[in-house]
């Protein structure tokens, strides 16, 4: 009993970190889990509870999908776009951190490619802060799933 406790906080935990990640279903890998739970262990859940798990968890997948559709559909650079270039431009000066020392590197990068980024940062940072409004609400919302599987399922 106690490896099957432990095994389904671990599939929630993993669950729980997938949230942060928008194409990846993590709220339905927590309610996956306490269905697994529930199946194995023979225990019953009030009602009320898995009512609450599946909305909770429509709500962080459909919700979460359109609300990012709705917070992002007036700029003109995509989501992708956005993410992309964000994490490329960090991973830039960090290479050349790395091939030419911390203040050189960062220089370079800046004088070379940072400067054709500088006039989109505004658009990016707006979208990057509204795609990360909604990693918030998927991640709380996962968060309270754990949390009610943890005190009414397997308390």
């Amino acid at each position: 009993m106690l490896v099957l406790k432990i095994a389904v906080i671990l599939g929630m935990l993993a669950g729980l970190t997938l949230t942060l990640m928008p194409r990846l279903p993590g709220t339905l890998f927590i309610l996956g889990a306490a269905i697994v739970y529930l199946w194995v262990a023979g225990a019953t859940a009030p009602p009320w509870i898995m009512a609450a798990l599946v909305v909770l968890s429509f709500t962080a997948e459909v919700g979460g999908r359109l609300l990012r559709i709705f917070l992002t559909r007036r700029y003109s650079l995509s989501r992708v776009f956005c993410v992309s270039s964000s994490v490329g431009n960090i991973g830039g000066i960090l290479a050349a951190d790395a091939l030419l020392g911390p203040v050189l590197g960062l220089l370079a990068w800046e004088f070379f490619a940072g400067k054709t980024l500088a006039p989109r940062w505004d658009v990016v940072a707006r979208v990057l802060l509204r795609l990360a409004a909604v990693a918030t609400l998927r991640f709380g919302c996962g968060l309270l799933m754990v949390v009610l599987v943890l005190v009414y399922i397997m308390g």
